[in-house]
């Protein structure tokens, strides 16, 4: 490993005096492989300082050969770093960086904000409201820009966070979104989201407008364990029965009969469907569905149907925003999905289905399942310069690059962790799991004494992630809340982005008094949201969140094992679950002066096949705990006094 003799050794964009721990070792092996046009897959931990490290190294590359750089992330948070780190360049060399959010996260035009829940409505009435001249946000930028190039310019002069250039933006009554397309192209680093560059829907815009080739773009994409499921998201759909039943009104609202057909003869066939099989999960022959409901409905061209369906939509959109009403069509959600099952049904890594559900927060839809991500991952890999795949849970990193369809030749770089082996402490608690045959009363009472013993050693607040809400409610039921001597915030299905912000931003101002926050894994309190300091000093995850099992499941681990021999359930059963599982498990310790522990309550995370799936930086120092009551508890108070 390089190592450092003075000062003169760190690198022209490195700004600070002294590197991190193997920043160096990252910076060599970006500039060494980016030089060559080579994919670099790295496992570091939070606090390693891989945003900086990582700019560092291309920077050079991109000055020298007129590189354009994609910071590629997954939360708005991880794409405002960027810009604050790559700030102090920027003043020194002259470097410009942006952040390109979408429409829904950037637009000021009220109709947008209040109308739009998705992109493609958000897109649709974007254009609506240009095209006639109803958008003061748009107008304003073009006459601006017509009347001064330069006036660009002070909009990237310093790189700005997402939130910064909207908030500049509005003082302006400019369009965020706009603008930021037309930066795009003078940027040196731009920071955006997975859906910008590897969504097909999405990314045309956008590369239209960053107007470079990708053979000219270096990709960094950060917290990339993410990409494999965004990638089958991106391909996948669903259209529930109201979504249907909806449609059906709009069609008989405007006398849309051959519409309104189609509707009631699919709401016909899905439930003759659902009244032939009493399974919940209905796996469908695509092929045979079309067929049928093509035949009910009379149509001769079932994808002009679909296209014309489209139009229809649209068409309705704008009427009704014209006249200042609620700018939503059904019809369009129905064209939307026909139009992805016509594009797919073919193929062999897609798979479909008919899930029945009574709950009232999800209504009986069908579903197009993709399975393979290489589909939306190896068309911009294969054609970008290179890229760098950055993430603190990677592990094993050989599946990751089966999994997005790198080249076998990639290189692997494991780096190891900044932070001392006394400022965090991971331990697995043997004696309690979740698994199915073992959940019973007495094992949940007996999670919740572990749990209680977590508390009374942890100083401030504490994290608890289970592996889905039935577990969770088990916890309730097994009295975790009478036990507590501290405030419990409980995670709860449904609750909208607005509330879950408020009950994260309740539980983090307890700090000083020490609160619990109970919540689920692979949601968005356990994996996309920072505790830095005392905010999460320990966290607790409560089991394996192993999905359970179904038809689904079962093609998707099929599937796997027909593409990658040998390994169909590692990838598609045990590597989610424990992406998930560590992703909680690095919520503890986010700084180089943060001090925290990591609480595996399962003995199936010291069996050999779980172990070997954690992070590396966490099994380095990995402890065990015997299944007696109050060993727990003296360990954690010992690590927590010492500190």
């Amino acid at each position: 490993m390089r190592t450092l003799t003075s000062e003169t050794d760190v690198p022209k964009y490195f700004p600070y005096k002294i590197p991190r721990p193997g920043q160096m070792v990252l910076i060599d092996a970006i500039q060494e492989e980016f030089s060559k046009g080579n994919h670099l897959c790295v496992e570091a931990t939070n606090g390693f300082g891989k945003t900086i490290a990582s700019l560092s190294g291309v920077l050079p590359l991109a000055e020298q050969n007129q590189y354009g750089i994609l910071y590629v992330a997954r939360t708005h948070k991880q794409l405002d770093r960027v810009m604050q780190e790559l700030r102090p360049l920027s003043q020194s060399f002259g470097f410009k960086g942006l952040v390109f959010r979408g429409r829904t996260a950037s637009c000021l035009n009220p109709l947008v904000r209040k109308f739009a829940p998705n992109p493609q409505l958000a897109m649709y009435i974007c254009g609506q409201l240009k095209k006639s001249g109803r958008c003061s946000y748009y107008q304003t930028l073009q006459r601006k820009v017509n009347r001064s190039r330069n006036f660009l310019h002070k909009f990237i002069d310093i790189p700005l966070t997402g939130l910064q250039l909207r908030k500049k933006c509005e003082k302006e009554q400019l369009c965020p979104y706009e603008l930021a397309k037309q930066l795009l192209p003078v940027a040196t680093v731009i920071a955006t989201t997975y859906y910008s560059v590897f969504d097909p829907q999405i990314n045309s815009m956008f590369f239209e407008a960053y107007n470079r080739p990708l053979s000219r773009t270096l990709l960094l994409l950060d917290e990339v364990h993410n990409l494999p499921r965004i990638a089958v998201e991106i391909a996948s759909a669903r259209l529930s029965l109201y979504s249907i039943r909806q449609a059906l009104k709009e069609a008989k609202q405007f006398e849309l009969t051959p519409v309104a057909n189609f509707c009631r003869n699919l709401e016909d066939t899905i439930r003759k469907i659902a009244e032939e099989h009493p399974q919940n999960e209905i796996k469908l022959k695509a092929d045979e569905f079309n067929t049928e409901l093509i035949r009910r409905s009379r149509i001769r061209d079932f994808k002009a149907f679909t296209d014309e369906l489209q139009v229809i939509g649209n068409n309705i959109i704008a009427k009704l925003l014209s006249e200042n009403q609620h700018p939503i069509s059904y019809i369009q959600t129905l064209a939307r999905f026909f139009q992805k099952w016509c594009l797919q049904h073919h193929r062999n890594d897609v798979t479909y289905f008919l899930t029945k559900n009574d709950s009232k927060r999800q209504a009986t839809q069908l579903e197009i399942i993709a399975m393979d991500p290489r589909n939306a991952t190896v068309p911009i890999l294969r054609r970008c310069h290179a890229s760098a795949h950055l993430s603190g849970t990677l592990q094993p990193i050989a599946a990751h690059i089966d999994l997005v369809g790198l080249p076998k030749s990639s290189r692997v770089l494991s780096l190891p962790s900044p932070f001392r082996p006394s400022q965090f402490f991971p331990v697995i608690s043997l004696g309690v799991t979740t698994a199915m045959r073992f959940r019973t009363p007495i094992m949940f009472e007996k999670i919740v004494k572990r749990i209680i013993e977590v508390c009374k050693a942890t100083p401030h607040n504490v994290g608890v992630f289970v592996p889905s809400y039935a577990v969770l409610q088990s916890l309730i039921v097994a009295g975790i809340e009478k036990l507590l001597e501290r405030k419990l915030f409980v995670e709860k299905p449904g609750l909208s982005s607005s509330e879950n912000d408020s009950l994260v931003k309740s539980f983090k101002s307890k700090a000083n008094d020490g609160a619990v926050l109970l919540g689920v894994l692979g949601g968005r309190n356990s994996e996309g949201e920072d505790y830095p300091g005392r905010e999460m000093e320990t966290v607790v995850v409560v089991g394996v969140p192993y999905a359970r099992p179904s038809p689904r499941e079962a093609e998707r681990i099929d599937y796997f094992e027909q593409q990658f021999p040998k390994n169909g359930r590692l990838y598609g059963y045990h590597l989610p679950a424990m992406r998930s599982a560590s992703q909680a498990a690095g919520r503890s310790v986010r700084t180089l002066k943060d001090r925290g522990a990591i609480v595996f309550l399962d003995n199936r995370y010291a069996t050999p096949y779980c172990y070997r799936l954690l992070p590396s930086w966490i099994v380095e120092n990995l402890k065990r705990v015997d299944d007696v009551d109050g060993l727990l508890y003296a360990q954690l108070n010992a690590f927590y006094s010492d500190n």
